[in-house]
This record gives structure tokens, C-alpha cells and sequence, in this order.
């Protein structure tokens, strides 16, 4: 009674030796959309879980799917899971009794004289922690909040190379789109500057026109060869996204439809809810909590307790003369260490302050990219609108200088000029479509959908 008296009394000391834990400052509510505006944030298409589906083609889906099982980042978070997992189940494993079986052999001899003398035992036995304060189950705690950060993780992973992808595809579908234009933009600087040269001998124009319609020549066919390059590249990068030295695209890419659908951003918190990046910072503070509450209870004493049987002699037959039981109860008071302790709780509280400064950082930083992305795409489509404008007015031109081309009252180099002016309308218009495209890939990764 004396021995329970005692061990009641410094259980309750050791737990009145410290303050309770103070959870962080919960982060502020995220501020309204300033970018986007509140109908363009309410309407559009739902926010789907796959909203490639929405406008992505069967190819670039495809693509896509090969790319999340096979990419090598992606399979990187996927072990980490794994071995956060393992962590997690270790864990788990500390809170049940933990067996022991060992067997010992020995042989002595006297130095002076004397016979050998062997002797062996065999002992099994089994330990448990009593877990009073929670520090096993607060451990187990933030081995889980860990796993489920490694699993945002994948899903981050998996919503940069459905992007990758798409930017890549359309990317060496702008340039397939491209090439006819530029070649036959080529071919009529060709022409343009054969025709200034016989005018310029003919005294019809200056000298330096032939210089300007060579430049313009050079031009294009550098972009010729640079447009080979950029599809080099976006090769492989598509095959270093998908692990696949010998891929093989498709003969037709195609890019999405000028008409891109909406997509419904809401609000701001549920936006950012659903960002990998702001459930790992999430997670992170839990993880700091359950740490916290670790180095809490590393304060207060720890019981446990061991059942063991162990027999042995210098015989085999003496062991089932001598076997022995044994039945042992441990206490720990760690509060002698106080200055130990003192300093891991400090630790464990500042990791919880920077888990929260993380979370609050992680939920600003997420909106100003989503405000930024949706500021581009409406620029874009202002863009797009005056692009268009210019390329129907250039159309029109040229259907009129091709008129007037063919009663003769214009020459055929005017005319030449005023098709290739179209031919650059049209490339622009591809390069806006492109990024258009591009923006969207971008709107959907950062909104995770």
C-alpha cells in the first residue's frame, strides 16, 4: 500500500508539472475574389473531379492516364506513402505487448586449473506499456496525419503531369497547325523578294526594299528551324513525362476548341480546401499538434509492465527443474530531466507555430496564383476578341486585293504582301489559341480539379 501510495503521488505531481497545450492561431478566412467576378466565380461548368473531360480529347486523355501510372515522380510519391504507411503501422505496433524469446549459452573454465563448466538458458517473456497520458496513441496520431500529407503529395504530383501533358500535346499541335502557314508564308517572301528585285532594276523602288524583303525572308526560315527544334523538345519531354523513349503521337493532333468552357471556381474557401498543397500545410499542423502532445506526456511518468518465463543449467534435463516465473511492474519519472524536457517541449511548441505560419502562407500564396491565373484567362479573352477582329479584317483585305489583283489594277507583289499579312494573322491566332489553352491547364491545376 505504501509502494501505491507513492506511485499515485508522483503520477499526480507529474501531471499538474506542466501547462496545458495551446492549440495555433487558427488562420484567417480567405478574402473574396478579386480577379474573377462573382457571377464567373458561381457559373460555369462543376467542378468534377476530371474536368478534362470537359474539353480534353480522347488522345491527350489517354496520354494523361499513361502518364499518372507511369511517371516516375508520381511513382516516388507513391513509395513515400508506402514507407509512411509502414511508419504508421510501426507505430500502432508500440501501443500492443511486444514479445521476446532469447537463448543464451556460456562456458567458463577456471584459470589456474579446473574443469570446463557449460551452461545454457531459454527465456521468453512479454512487455507492455501502459499508455496513461497518450503519448503511444499521440505518436500513432501523427504518423497518420504524415501518411495522409505523403497522399496529397500523389495528388499534386498526379495534377502537375495531367498539365505537363496537356501543354506539351497542344504545344506540338500548334506547331503541326503552324507549319503549313509558315511555309507558305516562306514561299511567298520567296516570290516577294524575286518580284523587288526586278523592280528595284527597274528603278520602280529603292535598293534597301530588297534588303527588307530578304529579312523577312531569314525570318521565316528561322522560324522553319526553330519550329523543328520546339517539336524535338516537346518530344521529349513528353516521353521523359510518360517513361517512354519510343513513344509514338498520334498522326492528327488536335487542339481544343476555340469556345473553352467555363469552369465555376466558388468560393474561396472551398477552393483552397481542396488544393493538395493547402491539405498538406493542413495535415502539417496536425502532425505538429500530435508531436506536441508527444513531448507533453514524455513528462509524466511511464508504466509498464513484463511477464517473463526463463530456465537454464548446464543440463538439458535441468531445465524443467528450474524453470522460473517472473512478474515486474517498471515505473519511469522523467521529470528529473526537466531541463531535457523543458527544451523538447519548447521544440514541439515552435514546430506547431511554423506548422500554422506554413498553413497561413501556404493559403495565401494558393489564392493569389488562383487570382493570377484568372486575371490572365480574362485578359486573354480580351485579347482574343481583338485578334480575331484583326484576322477578319485581314481576311477581307485580302479577298480584296486578290480581286483587284486579277482585273490588274494592283500588282502581284502587293498582293503577295497582303496574303502574307494574312498568313501572320493566322499564326497569331493559333499562338492565341495555344495560350488560351495553356491558361486553362493552368486554371485547372491550380484549382485541383
Amino acid at each position: 500500500m505504501k509502494t501505491f501510495a507513492l506511485t499515485t503521488l508522483a503520477l499526480l505531481l507529474a501531471a499538474c508539472s506542466s501547462a496545458p497545450l495551446k492549440p495555433p492561431h487558427a488562420p484567417p478566412e480567405p478574402a473574396p475574389w478579386k480577379a474573377v467576378p462573382a457571377d464567373a466565380a458561381a457559373s460555369g461548368a462543376s467542378a468534377a473531379p476530371d474536368a478534362w473531360a470537359l474539353w480534353a480529347d480522347p488522345a491527350l486523355r489517354s496520354l494523361q492516364a499513361q502518364a499518372v501510372a507511369r511517371n516516375r515522380d508520381v511513382s516516388q510519391a507513391l513509395l513515400r506513402v508506402q514507407k509512411a504507411q509502414l511508419a504508421w503501422q510501426a507505430s500502432q505496433q508500440d501501443q500492443e505487448p511486444r514479445p521476446s524469446l532469447s537463448l543464451q549459452t556460456s562456458a567458463s573454465r577456471p584459470l589456474e586449473a579446473g574443469r570446463l563448466s557449460r551452461s545454457m538458458s531459454l527465456s521468453a517473456g512479454l512487455s507492455y506499456e501502459a499508455d496513461l497520458w497518450g503519448r503511444l496513441s499521440a505518436a500513432t496520431q501523427a504518423q497518420a496525419a504524415q501518411l495522409e500529407a505523403q497522399h496529397t503529395d500523389v495528388l499534386a504530383a498526379q495534377g502537375l503531369i495531367r498539365s505537363q501533358v496537356a501543354e506539351s500535346f497542344w504545344t506540338l499541335a500548334a506547331l503541326a497547325q503552324e507549319a503549313p502557314l509558315i511555309e507558305a508564308q516562306r514561299q511567298g517572301a520567296a516570290e516577294i523578294l524575286a518580284l523587288t528585285r526586278l523592280r528595284v532594276q527597274e528603278g520602280k523602288l529603292l535598293p534597301i526594299e530588297v534588303d527588307k524583303a530578304a529579312i523577312a525572308l531569314q525570318a521565316l526560315q528561322v522560324r522553319q528551324v526553330q519550329q523543328g527544334r520546339d517539336r524535338l523538345l516537346q518530344q521529349l519531354s513528353l516521353e521523359t513525362l510518360l517513361d517512354d523513349s519510343s513513344l509514338v503521337l498520334p498522326a492528327t493532333l488536335q487542339m481544343p476548341s476555340t469556345t473553352l468552357p467555363a469552369l465555376a471556381l466558388g468560393s474561396p474557401g472551398e477552393v483552397l480546401s481542396r488544393r493538395p498543397d493547402v491539405q498538406r500545410a493542413r495535415w502539417g499542423v496536425d502532425v505538429a499538434l500530435a508531436q506536441q502532445r508527444v513531448a507533453q506526456a514524455a513528462r509524466y511518468p511511464q508504466l509498464s509492465f513484463s511477464l517473463g518465463v526463463s530456465t537454464g543449467g548446464s543440463e538439458w534435463r535441468d531445465w524443467l527443474d528450474k524453470p522460473l516465473a517472473n512478474l515486474a511492474a517498471n515505473l519511469v519519472v522523467p521529470l528529473v530531466d526537466w531541463r531535457r524536457l523543458e527544451l523538447q517541449q519548447a521544440q514541439a511548441h515552435t514546430d506547431v507555430e511554423a506548422a500554422a505560419l506554413s498553413l497561413r502562407d501556404a493559403l495565401h500564396k494558393a489564392q493569389v496564383e488562383i487570382e493570377q491565373v484568372a486575371a490572365e484567362r480574362q485578359a486573354l479573352a480580351a485579347e482574343a476578341q481583338a485578334q480575331a477582329a484583326r484576322l477578319a479584317e485581314a481576311q477581307r483585305t485580302e479577298r480584296l486585293a486578290q480581286l483587284r489583283y486579277e482585273v490588274g489594277s494592283i500588282a502581284k507583289l502587293d498582293w503577295l504582301q497582303v496574303r502574307n499579312a494574312r498568313l501572320a494573322a493566322e499564326q497569331e491566332a493559333v499562338q492565341m489559341r495555344l495560350r488560351q489553352a495553356l491558361n486553362q491547364a493552368r486554371l485547372i491545376k491550380v484549382l485541383a480539379l
